[in-house]
Formats: C-alpha cells, structure tokens, sequence
C-alpha cells in the first residue's frame, strides 16, 4: 500500500504522519501480542467498527472503549450493588458472588448523547439472550451495576443513561430542549437496544434469540412504553415500580405529598422522628387483618387506620403528633381529587411509612423530601415547551388549570395508553410487579392502569392475561430491598417460561434475605386480583402455607 503525501499544504504531512504512526503503533502493537485469542481480539476492534449507518443515521453509534476482562473480581461496593441491582432488574445473583465471568466491556454512545455500557459474555457462555435495564428517576449516569449482576447469569446486558448527565431529580438538562425529552421519555430504549443488536451481532456473528427489557420506576416506564411504541424490540419485559402515568406522578402524585409534608415557608412539617411511630400504629392497627401478625400489611384497602388517635392530647408533646402533623399524614394516605371530588391518583398506602423516610420527609436538613424534587425540577424543566421562569412559585401550580397545557408533554412521556394489541400480536408478553409498601409510587396507579388495559383488551375480543399479568407484592418498597416484604424474586426465568416455553406465570414464588443473603421466609405472589392467603396454621416463612384467594 502506497501512502502518498501532499507537498502543497502545511498540515497535510504532520497529519498523515501522525496518522500512519498511530495505524502503524497499533499494527506493531498488535502483532506483539500473539497471546490474545480471536475472541479477545474481536472485542477489541469493536471500536473500529462503523456503526454510523444503524437505522440509516437515526440510530447512529460510535464505540468508545472495548477491552476483554478476565477473571474480574468485584471489590465490595460492586458486589453489594450488583446484588442489590440483580433484584431490582428480577434476575437476582447469590449474595456471595464476587468474581465477574470472562466478558467483552463495551462503552460507547448513541446520537446525540445517549452514553451506555455493554457487557457481552464470553462466547462459549453466552446464553443466546440480550438483557436491557432502563435507568430509574430522571436517569443522567450509566450505572455499571445492573450489566455486573446481568452476566453473572450470561445475558449480554446493558445499561444507559437516558441521553442526558444529571443526578437525582435533577431535570435541568431538559431546559428547552426537546430532542433531549424525546430520548428520556421513549427513544433511547430503543435505539440503544438497535445499537446493542449490532453490536453482538458483529462480536457473537449472530444477533441475540430472545431480547427483554427491565426496569423499575422510570425504568418500569420504560418497558410498558417499548411494549405500546416499538412492539417488535423485545420478546418480554419486567416493569417493576411502572410511573405509567409519568405527568401525573410527578405533577399530582409527588406535588400533592410535596404540598402536605411542607408547609408555607418550604419547611418540613414532620420529620424522621416521627416516622417509626406513625409505622407502628399502622401496624397495631391493621397487621392482623390478613390472618397472620408478621410485621407486614397483605393489603392496605382492608386497612382503617385513623391519624387522629396519635393526635397530642392536652399537655403532651412526646410520641404524639401536632394538629398539623395529623393533617400532614392524613393528606399523605388520601387519594388525589380533582375540582368534581373525583380520585385522579391513590394517595400513599398504609404500610408504606418504611419508606417515608426520603419520599416525605428530608434524609439530611439542607435537602427536602425526594417529592418535592421530583414535582418541582418536572414542573421546572420538562412538563412545558419553554421552561418557566426561574423565579416561578411551585405552589401556584395548579393541575386542574393546566391539564390542557400539559397534552404536549403528556403525550411525548405518558406510557399508559392500554391499547397493547400489536405488542400482544407480535408475540410479547409482560410482568408488572408494584410493591404495596411503595411510597413513591402508589401501587393503586399501576392497578388501576392494568385495570384499563384489562377492560380495553376485553372490548377488542382479548383477554389481558394472555400476554400481561400484574403481581402486588406485600411489603415491598420502590426499587429497592429493604422493606419488610419479600423482594426476592426470579421474574426473568418466569419470564422466559412463558415467551420461550409458552407456560404462563400462574405464581412467582418470592423471598426474604438476611443480611447474608439466606433466605428466611418464602411466600408465593399470585396474578392480580388474586391474593396469597395464609391457611392458618402453616409455618408462615414456607410459601405451602398459603393459597391463592382473597384476603376479607
């Protein structure tokens, strides 16, 4: 090969010179390393494949980093957050895992901004199977957890960052800029997943068999969203914790608990003080209500809990709550209405005050509660086309008055329209998980959304639970481990019985942890609107104990 050189132009030799060195330093390079196998080296070169033309330009994609890793130890804070991401995402991985399978780590970005990481399992492990896991909240990190804990079972798997940086609540990307909320509401899952695809195809010579998204909240989100705008990029999803109704849980849901846990002066009117004893009242009342005194309410619509009895009687000033603290709690656990008296969201669950801690109440004094930033930084940020003034008061929102202005936003992020029809056809199926103990977001959203599917399929000749089943967890918080139910559970293989082997979910057995990660109490979780019912007289930590029914 022949490199000519240009004579007329002063930056044309430094340049081809500077090239050719680099070509030649990585020839050089590689032929001093005979070691690497032809699998190493297709890893490698990952990042000089073109895959500019994906979806002709619109998925277009550029791979920054690929290197092959053997034998990866996990350092503790790795291990702790795959554990925990592996039951977030429904495919947990035993406590105890430390060490990573051989694997190709693939990092790059889709156009514009969308950063994502890319673990791919040694070739001879690969189970034949691509494992997307959305980004929660306002997404803004690609977190490396989720693809950890998804090779340890050998799905090549994938994580993202939703198009945007941010932290937390933070929707200040979103300022003015519509092709950044068109990524974050919908279009990242899927050009990520086209991105994956080509990838694996170009280091497996083979695209994945079977291809599932999961997720939880926004993440959740997600996959209801792929199944209803791209019914064809996944076989399955795992929606967990689902803002179906993304508007209406940060505008109404987050907005109303921000506005009773506040008072005028943005100053929290409870703090975690009061939490334990607002807990423990909640369960003296309405733990026994299921048949079984185990620190966990089965179902919080059997509950009749009244704030008032913790009302401060004339004189008292400890283990009681103010008038205007009672107010506070009773405004948290009633449903959202709006001008005609009529419920448009469920208010927070009894037996979700584990995780008001956060959600209602401030972690540290300089933050407020994660509420308040979710109402506010969306009401800022992205529910209009143009950003409000910066100087805008958050308690002169009104919903009522702005539901009209809102359709455009609506529109763009909202995943709960329930015609799932072409998602159904293409052959889909979906588990919707929500814990009754969720104190970001109540579980009566994601009922009454299935609900809507459910009677929209019936009209249209087809039955919800063909392809869709809901199950609601007993003492499960959002998106995390630490409630006092049960949050262990393998939906992924439940899943792959009912798209690869046509055996629909009738149960998912589900798990308690010790903080070893041995298991101290199973019970089995039934499609909704069944229940698990405890036969009175079982050991109530084995899941042959109960039956499927209706707690009365």
């Amino acid at each position: 090969m022949k490199i000519k050189f240009s004579l007329t132009s002063k930056m044309s030799y430094p340049l081809a010179f500077v090239c050719v060195s680099s070509v030649s330093t990585q020839l050089m390079a590689a032929q001093t390393e005979p070691q690497l196998s032809a699998e190493e080296r297709a890893c490698m070169s990952l990042r000089f494949d073109d895959f500019s033309k994906l979806e002709r330009g619109e998925a277009a994609t550029n791979v920054i980093e690929s290197s092959f890793i053997k034998g990866y130890q996990m350092n503790a804070t790795e291990s702790e957050w795959a554990y925990k991401h592996s039951r977030l995402m429904g495919a947990p991985i035993p406590r105890s895992q430390t060490q990573l399978p051989d694997h190709c780590l693939v990092k790059g970005y889709v156009s514009p901004t969308i950063r994502f990481e890319l673990r791919l399992p040694a070739r001879e492990l690969w189970n034949q199977k691509y494992l997307l896991n959305a980004c929660m909240g306002f997404c803004g990190d690609v977190s490396p957890y989720p693809p950890m804990a998804g090779i340890v079972r050998h799905y090549a798997t994938m994580s993202h960052d939703g198009g945007h940086t941010a932290y937390g609540f933070d929707g200040k990307w979103a300022r003015n800029n519509q092709q950044l909320k068109i990524d974050f509401a919908y279009r990242a899952n899927h050009v990520v997943a086209v991105a994956a695809k080509a990838i694996m195809e170009k280091f497996y010579h083979t695209q994945p068999q079977y291809s599932f998204i999961t997720g939880c909240s926004k993440g959740g989100h997600a996959g209801v969203m792929a199944a209803k705008r791209y019914p064809n990029d996944f076989d399955g999803v795992i929606a967990r914790g689902p803002t179906v109704n993304y508007t209406d849980v940060n505008l109404v849901n987050c907005m109303d608990n921000a506005r009773a846990v506040l008072n005028d002066r943005d100053e929290p009117i409870l703090s975690s003080q009061e939490i334990p004893m607002i807990a423990s009242a909640v369960l003296n009342a309405c733990d026994h209500k299921d048949g079984l005194v185990d620190g966990v309410i089965s179902d919080p619509r059997l509950c009749d809990f009244d704030p008032q009895t913790l009302a401060c009687e004339a004189g008292q000033v400890n283990n009681c709550l103010s008038n205007q603290q009672v107010e506070a709690v009773k405004a948290l656990y009633a449903p959202s209405k709006n001008a005609q008296g009529e419920v448009i969201y469920g208010g927070l669950p009894y037996g979700s005050e584990p995780e008001w801690v956060g959600w209602v109440t401030p972690l540290l004094t300089q933050l407020q509660p994660f509420a308040y930033y979710a109402a506010t930084e969306y009401l800022k940020y992205l529910a209009y086309p143009e950003a409000l003034d910066i100087d805008y008061d958050w308690r002169d929102f009104s919903y009522q008055d702005e539901k009209e202005n809102l359709r455009e936003i609506s529109k763009l992020i909202d995943a709960d329209d329930p015609d799932l029809r072409q998602f159904k056809d293409s052959g889909g199926k979906m588990i919707v998980l929500h814990g009754w103990s969720d104190a970001a977001i109540p579980a009566y959203a994601t009922i009454d959304w299935y609900e809507n599917v459910e009677s929209f399929m019936h009209s249209h000749h087809q039955e919800v639970r063909d392809f869709a089943r809901l199950f609601v967890l007993p003492g499960v918080i959002h998106c995390g481990i630490d409630g006092p139910g049960n949050s262990t559970f393998d939906a992924i293989s439940a899943l792959e019985a009912w798209v690869i082997g046509g055996v629909a979910p009738d149960s998912l057995l589900t798990q308690k942890e010790n903080a070893l990660g041995e298991v101290i109490k199973e019970q089995p979780a039934y499609p909704y609107p069944m229940q698990a019912v405890y036969n009175g007289k079982g050991d109530p930590t084995k899941a042959t104990s109960f039956h499927a029914g209706f707690i009365k």
